[in-house]
C-alpha cells in the first residue's frame, strides 16, 4: 500500500502530462492545417481560373467559328432584302407613274366636262331667263293667237318640240353634273393613293438606305476579319471549280439530246456559233468600267495569300447597265453562291460566259439574248468589294483569260 500510495503521485504525474502534452502542440499543429486548409484552397481557386479561363476560351472560339458562318449569312441576307427593296421601289414608281398617268387623264376630262358644261349651263339659262320674261302664259298666248286650226296644230307642234328640247338640255347639264363630279371624286381618290405610295416609297427607299448602311458595315467588318476573308476565297475558288463541273453537266445533257434526236430519226437545227472568229473583238460587257483585277494567279492584299482568278474583275457604278458579249442562251439566271445574282449564257460550240455580283436581272433561263442586250445591272450582291462585274469565260469548262476575246475598253 505504501509503494501504492509512493507511486500513485509519480503515476498520476505522468498520466498528466501523457494527456497534457498534446494540447501543448496543438496551436502549431491548428495553425499547419490552416496553412494546408489556405493552400488548398489557393489551388482550388486557381484551378477554378483555369477552368473558366478554358470555358471562356472555348466560347469565345465557338462564337468566332459561328460569328464567322454568320456574317457571310447575314450579309447575303442583306442582299436578298436590298435587291427586294429595289424590287418594291420599282414597283412602286411604277404604280406612282400609273397613278400620275390616270390622274392626268382624270384632269384632261374634266376641263373638257368643264368646258361642255359651261356652254350647256348658258344655254340653259338663257331659256329660263326668256321664259321667265315672257311669263308663265307664254304659251297659252301662242296657242290662243293661232289664225285657223292648222296653224295651232303647228304651234302645239313647235312649243312641243320647244318643251323637249329644254328637258333634254335640262337633263344632259345634270348629267354632265352627275360625271364631273364622278371625275372629282376620282381625281381626289387617285390624289390620296398616290399620296400613300409616295409614302410607301420614302419608308422602303428609307429601309433600303438602312439595308445598305449595314450591308457595308457587315463588308468592313468581314474585310477586318483575315480568317473570314480567308474562309470566303476558299469557297469562291471552290465555287469557280465547281462552275467546271456546271457547264460539264449542260454539255452532257446537250450530247444527250443529240444522241436522243438521231435516234429518234430527228434532225436538229444546227447550232450557231456565236463566238467564232470573234476573238479579240467583242465588246465590253459594262461601258465605263475599270478592270481591277485580271486572269489567273494573284496575291490578296489582305490574307497574302496566293488566290486564282478566273475571270476579271471590273469595278463599275452600281446600277450600270450589263451587256451580253455575244449572241447566245440563259442557261442560269439565278443566285449562285459566292457569285451573287448571276447570268451564264450559252454561245455555241461549248463556249460560255459568265456574268456575276449582279443587281437586277432582266433575262431567265431559256432566253435567247443579242449582242449587246442589257441583260442585267452591276450589283454587289456575293461580292466583299462593294459594286463589281466579274466576268468569265469558258471553253468547254475551262476558264480562258476573256481580255483575249474583249477588244479595247
Amino acid at each position: 500500500m505504501k509503494i501504492v500510495r509512493r507511486l500513485n503521485p509519480i503515476l498520476l504525474f505522468l498520466l498528466f502530462a501523457a494527456v497534457i502534452y498534446p494540447w501543448r502542440d496543438c496551436p502549431a499543429q491548428r495553425d499547419k492545417i490552416r496553412q494546408a486548409e489556405r493552400e488548398i484552397k489557393t489551388s482550388k481557386s486557381k484551378l477554378e481560373e483555369i477552368e473558366e479561363e478554358i470555358r471562356t476560351k472555348d466560347e469565345r472560339a465557338k462564337g468566332l467559328a459561328k460569328q464567322e458562318h454568320g456574317l457571310a449569312v447575314q450579309i447575303q441576307d442583306i442582299e436578298r432584302r436590298i435587291d427586294k427593296s429595289r424590287q418594291t421601289l420599282k414597283s412602286l414608281n411604277s404604280e406612282i407613274e400609273e397613278i400620275s398617268a390616270e390622274i392626268n387623264y382624270i384632269n384632261h376630262q374634266l376641263a373638257v366636262l368643264a368646258q361642255k358644261l359651261k356652254g350647256k349651263k348658258a344655254i340653259l339659262y338663257r331659256r329660263i331667263r326668256e321664259i321667265y320674261k315672257r311669263g308663265r302664259l307664254h304659251e297659252v298666248a301662242v296657242l290662243i293667237g293661232s289664225h285657223s286650226f292648222t296653224d295651232l296644230l303647228k304651234r302645239i307642234k313647235y312649243l312641243t318640240l320647244i318643251a323637249g328640247q329644254d328637258k333634254r338640255l335640262v337633263r344632259e347639264v345634270g348629267g354632265l353634273q352627275q360625271t364631273y363630279g364622278e371625275y372629282r371624286r376620282a381625281s381626289e381618290r387617285k390624289l390620296a393613293l398616290r399620296v400613300t405610295r409616295k409614302e410607301e416609297l420614302e419608308r422602303e427607299q428609307q429601309s433600303l438606305q438602312s439595308s445598305e448602311t449595314q450591308h457595308q458595315k457587315l463588308l468592313k467588318s468581314v474585310k477586318t476579319q483575315r480568317a473570314e476573308v480567308l474562309k470566303a476565297l476558299e469557297e469562291r475558288k471552290a465555287d469557280r471549280e465547281r462552275m467546271r463541273s456546271i457547264i460539264a453537266e449542260l454539255e452532257r445533257r446537250r450530247l444527250e439530246a443529240q444522241e436522243k434526236a438521231k435516234r429518234e430519226g430527228r434532225i436538229l437545227p444546227p447550232e450557231t456559233a456565236y463566238l467564232d472568229g470573234r476573238m479579240g473583238k467583242l465588246k465590253w460587257p459594262v461601258a465605263g468600267g475599270r478592270m481591277i483585277r485580271g486572269f489567273g494567279p494573284y496575291e490578296d492584299s489582305m490574307t497574302r495569300t496566293r488566290v486564282i482568278n478566273n475571270g476579271i474583275d471590273i469595278k463599275a457604278e452600281l446600277g450600270s447597265e450589263v451587256h451580253s458579249v455575244a449572241g447566245g442562251t440563259v442557261e442560269i439566271a439565278d443566285w449562285y453562291r459566292t457569285y451573287g445574282k448571276m447570268v451564264m449564257l450559252y454561245h455555241g460550240s461549248g463556249m460560255y460566259t459568265i456574268y456575276g455580283h449582279l443587281g437586277e436581272v432582266f433575262v431567265q433561263a431559256g432566253d435567247f439574248v443579242a449582242e449587246g442586250q442589257t441583260i442585267a445591272s452591276v450589283g454587289a450582291t456575293g461580292s466583299l468589294e462593294g459594286p463589281l462585274l466579274y466576268f468569265e469565260l469558258r471553253n468547254g469548262g475551262r476558264a480562258e483569260d476573256p481580255l483575249k476575246w474583249l477588244g479595247r475598253m
